[in-house]
């Protein structure tokens, strides 16, 4: 995991995130206050220790209140999402990922009818940390659910053939999806049947479950000839901006025939990867537009303390 910057770059790269997506005002808040000092603990601003932890949401620190006070226009807005992810991180922690995924799955089972929402997929009763960790085990095959839904004029279908998804750029988080949950596919799609097949550099390979496979590769159109051509080509969170790899297999997708599909944290990242594949000559078949389906429970940044995302905020789609 990269360090994170010292807190000048921090705030600089926060300023031009807020450029792009504003944040709401800092509130005026003399309730909040320091925990006491932790010796794990270092300033946010200054780096001295042992620290006190911000004593709401745990999640940074600081020497004292004038250094609190200085970082409280980036940290105000985001204290409680922080706090949040600390309370999704202890539920995770004290639930087992069997146990959680067959909760999600008698959750699920309440419709057959294709969902537009996760009310609609897992009920409004749900306590707030619970649905927040539900939805980050599913966002990837709700997700592909509701593009499908979205697409279905743009992908094949064929009864007695299976659908086939290639999921690009994917890591550990799409590799410990359960393969039942991609099954929810074919409940939600009942006249589909799928064979998905996950493609990264650093994936684990192997079969892992009845129509689910792992693939260690950088993704490119010469794999068709071995993996077989897809009727669906998607990317979550896959970072089209950041990594120059990216290219050749953008140039492989524009023109192929077939829908791609990607996801994107912000809706900045998302209109700017649509620039792009406008440039190439890609055709829009869904604008970026937010992701009923996205992850209720945050990411936090690993180099800016007072920054977060949500997997699969953001979607489009490509030919």
């Amino acid at each position: 995991m990269p360090p994170r910057l010292d807190y000048s770059r921090q705030c600089a790269e926060l300023e031009k995130i807020a450029r792009l997506e504003p944040r709401p005002a800092a509130p005026s808040d003399p309730a909040a206050g320091l925990a006491a000092p932790s010796p794990a603990a270092t300033c946010l601003v200054c780096d001295a220790g042992p620290a006190r932890p911000c004593d709401r949401c745990g999640g940074v620190a600081y020497c004292g209140d004038e250094h609190r006070r200085l970082d409280l226009r980036w940290h105000a807005p985001v204290c409680p999402a922080l706090r949040a992810i600390a309370d999704d991180l202890a539920f995770f922690a004290a639930h087992a990922r069997p146990w959680l995924e067959a909760r999600l799955l008698a959750r699920a089972g309440r419709t057959a009818a294709l969902p537009t929402s996760w009310d609609a997929w897992l009920g409004p009763d749900l306590a707030p940390v619970e649905r927040r960790c539900l939805s980050d085990l599913a966002t990837r095959p709700l997700t592909l659910a509701h593009l499908l839904g979205l697409l279905s004029e743009h992908v094949p279908k064929d009864i007695s053939n299976p659908t086939a998804i290639h999921v690009i750029a994917a890591a550990q988080r799409e590799r410990d999806v359960s393969p039942a949950l991609w099954r929810e596919l074919e409940r939600l799609h009942p006249d589909r049947r799928f064979a998905i097949t996950l493609i990264g550099p650093e994936l684990a390979p192997g079969d892992l479950g009845p129509g689910v496979r792992a693939v260690t590769a950088l993704y490119r159109r010469d794999l068709w000839p071995a993996l077989g051509r897809p009727d669906l080509v998607i990317g979550y969170d896959c970072g089209l901006l950041l990594y120059p790899t990216w290219k050749p297999t953008m140039h492989d997708l524009r023109g192929s025939g077939v829908p791609f599909a990607l996801t994107s944290y912000r809706a900045w990242e998302a209109a700017g990867e649509a620039r792009l594949l406008r440039a190439i000559g890609a055709e829009p078949l869904l604008a970026p537009t937010p992701n009923p389906f996205a992850s209720l429970s945050a990411r936090r940044s690993s180099t800016l303390a007072n920054d977060l995302a949500h997997d699969n905020a953001f979607m489009s789609a490509w030919r």
